[in-house]
């Protein structure tokens, strides 16, 4: 059996290192992918919602957010195609998947719990997807996003607040500066 170099040269070391920053580099900008998807699949069905609600007679405006089921098959294919391609997966990796995915779940506990909190879904989702893009941000040390997540945690009293109809307006908001502005910094970002 072959046996181990005990020791790196500093070219090894410095090689090993560069390519492990270019690898969490990589990942962090494709992140801005769901971001972006997701911050505008948040906002069209927002604004559709709210729409539907003030000014038509249509009885199930919430339907709208049915787009998000293509929302999440192309986040499926895109994570297993990325999950395909990478060749390291990192710690904060994981971490990420993980809080997104207990923010998937919480999410549906609160949709089906929608009865016993007065129907009070959308500032609930505002309030997870703060905590998840500020986590988000400070695990990969990147500032709009933790002020992004801040953000929601500003307008997600403002849709307790105010009457109800105008949640996914606030939301809608809410995406812009929590989602899609620190997504389209992370997406230009030289990291």
């Amino acid at each position: 059996m072959k046996q181990e170099k005990e020791h790196l040269t500093s070219e090894e070391s410095l090689e090993i290192i560069t390519r492990m920053i270019k690898t969490a580099q990589g990942n962090v900008k494709a992140g801005a992918f769901y971001f972006l998807l997701w911050g505008w699949i948040s906002v069209i069905a927002s604004l559709a919602h709210f729409y539907l609600d003030m000014y038509t007679d249509y009885p199930a405006p919430y339907m709208v957010w049915l787009i998000g089921i293509p929302g999440w098959i192309v986040t499926m294919l895109y994570s297993y195609k990325k999950a395909s391609a990478a060749r390291v997966k990192t710690y904060s990796d994981n971490l990420i998947m993980w809080t997104w995915i207990g923010f998937g779940f919480s999410i549906l506990v609160v949709i089906f719990a929608g009865q016993h909190i007065n129907f009070q879904i959308t500032p609930l989702i505002m309030l997870f997807a703060g905590l998840c893009t500020f986590i988000t941000g400070l695990i990969i040390r990147f500032k709009p996003l933790i002020i992004g997540g801040s953000s929601f945690w500003i307008f997600t009293p403002i849709a307790f607040y105010l009457p109800m109809v105008y949640s996914p307006l606030i939301m809608a908001v809410a995406i812009v500066f929590g989602y899609l502005i620190p997504a389209y910094i992370l997406k230009k970002h030289n990291l």
